[in-house]
């Protein structure tokens, strides 16, 4: 029987395969070609990296806002894909929507990581004159995978925390390249958690001494910003405030004089950028999404947007004047719209050079990683309100010491925590993980379009369902309770 979890082929390089259906399109042989050396290695190490690209820009992002309380999407312009998203109305048999895409997507970046770990060793043995090359692209393999399993965890399980000892169903844990009539079952939360938290430390240690800056590249830094993520979501505190404080001390804050143009001109600008991906030539899905020019389909819910004050660089983003570039009938005209992902054009002539390029990984998340875990696992609360005073002074063009935060104890702070944290980090897929890592409702403003205006935790709706198309292809698989008979 075909297996959907098989081995997809290199997905960048090697197109002839269409989907990771199975492993009979292509054959062993040609893989083994594409890895006869290692220019074939930093192929698929660049494949690796446009497959997250296309991962997140095509689909995470979305899916971590869709399903959340800050967006609004005008119906009229959104395909029904989008839509059962933003009800909560996904059903296994949506094989061409969010719930079977995810799980490809997702999965061939864990294939194209397998396939570089499984085939750099051979490379090790034949060519140990670049070790150090080969040991950099395992440790990008390393990185992709575990950052795969672990958006695949949140999308399709419930959170770490959901029973006393993770042992509840996470996803398909999968660090080897299978064989054809290969068994995959799903693993535990806890088992898959464990082989992030190992990926994520053979990367650093295989990374050794190389310090890449360039933020288009998964490095060591990024290795310690996820850990720091990681650790949030599993709720050790301890753990998540050590890494998030590290990666703090290597990377200062974008100053505000730089903070629209960190989004709207990456090219120029990569901020305070640890991990974000190269939007160069490949266009934009989510610049799509945003564009309010034609056919807008998604923009910041006006509720949520009255909470920015005037003075805010943040509500910047909010506001889209268009350019001459956008064509007379356009020029001039001011429009509500997300804008993290729209590229300003003015003085750009190569257009495939007005990049977006978006975060997965940026320094302002650590302050708030620190700051959750100092004010949750019982740590100094003054320096975790330091950490949301830098955020809230450079978003005001304040003096830290200038700003000041009314709380009580640590239930008072938090609060605070999570409503900078909304704000900062809007739209860049981060507010349903939140809200489902947490534990709390999701109530949307009373203009939502959705047909869905609260989703109670643990509600089951807070995982898509494993697609039909994967039950029916893998018989080890199991679906998610509450979907079971949909």
């Amino acid at each position: 029987m075909k297996r959907l979890l098989t081995i997809c082929l290199l997905a960048l390089s090697l197109q002839g395969c269409s989907s990771f259906l199975n492993v009979e399109t292509l054959g062993k042989s040609t893989i083994d070609g594409f890895f006869g050396d290692t220019d074939g290695l930093k192929a698929a190490g660049l494949g690796l990296h446009s497959l997250i690209r296309d991962y997140y820009d095509d689909y995470y992002i979305r899916m971590g806002e869709i399903a959340a309380d800050k967006i609004y999407l005008y119906r009229v312009n959104t395909s029904q894909v989008l839509q059962l998203v933003y009800d909560f109305e996904s059903l296994p048999a949506d094989n061409s929507g969010y719930p079977y895409l995810l799980w490809k997507k997702g999965y061939e970046i864990c294939t194209n990581a397998n396939n570089i770990l499984f085939y750099g060793e051979k490379l090790l043995k034949e060519f140990p004159e670049h070790t150090d090359l080969i040991n950099k692209h395992f440790a990008y393999a390393y990185f992709a995978r575990a950052l795969a399993i672990f958006d695949l965890c949140n999308i399709y399980a419930m959170p770490y925390a959901f029973t006393a000892d993770a042992s509840h169903l996470g996803v398909v844990a999968i660090d080897y390249v299978p064989g054809f009539d290969s068994e995959l079952p799903r693993d535990s939360v806890k088992d898959c958690y464990n082989l992030i938290l190992s990926d994520l430390k053979k990367a650093i240690e295989l990374f050794g001494e190389d310090t890449e800056r360039n933020p288009t590249y998964i490095s060591a830094l990024a290795c310690k910003a996820l850990l720091a993520r990681v650790y949030l979501y599993m709720k050790d505190y301890s753990n998540a405030a050590a890494y998030a404080k590290e990666v703090m001390n290597e990377v200062p804050l974008s100053p505000r004089s730089e903070y629209v143009n960190m989004f709207r001109k990456a090219q120029d600008f990569p901020g305070e950028a640890i991990f974000r991906v190269n939007s160069y030539s490949s266009g934009s899905g989510m610049r799509a999404f945003c564009s309010p020019l034609t056919d807008q389909t998604a923009t910041i819910d006006p509720e949520f947007l009255a909470t920015f004050s005037s003075d805010d660089v943040r509500k910047d983003l909010f506001t889209y004047v268009a350019e001459p570039e956008d064509g007379d009938i356009y020029a001039g005209k001011v429009f509500t719209a997300i804008c993290k992902y729209l590229p300003l054009k003015g003085g750009v002539s190569d257009e495939l050079n007005r990049r977006c390029d978006p975060f997965i990984l940026r320094v302002s998340e650590m302050y708030f990683i620190h700051a959750e875990a100092l004010c949750l696992g019982g740590g100094n609360l003054n320096e975790a309100a330091e950490d949301i005073k830098a955020i809230r002074a450079r978003a005001l063009g304040k003096s830290p010491s200038d700003i000041g935060l009314n709380y009580t104890g640590a239930d008072g702070l938090d609060r605070i925590i999570q409503e900078e944290r909304a704000k900062e980090l809007c739209f860049e897929g981060h507010r349903f993980f939140d809200l489902k890592r947490r534990g709390e409702d999701i109530v949307r403003s009373s203009g939502t379009s959705s047909t869905t205006k609260v989703l109670r935790y643990p509600d089951y709706r807070y995982s898509l369902p494993i697609s039909q198309m994967e039950m029916q292809a893998n018989d080890k698989m199991e679906q998610n309770d509450g979907y079971k008979d949909k």
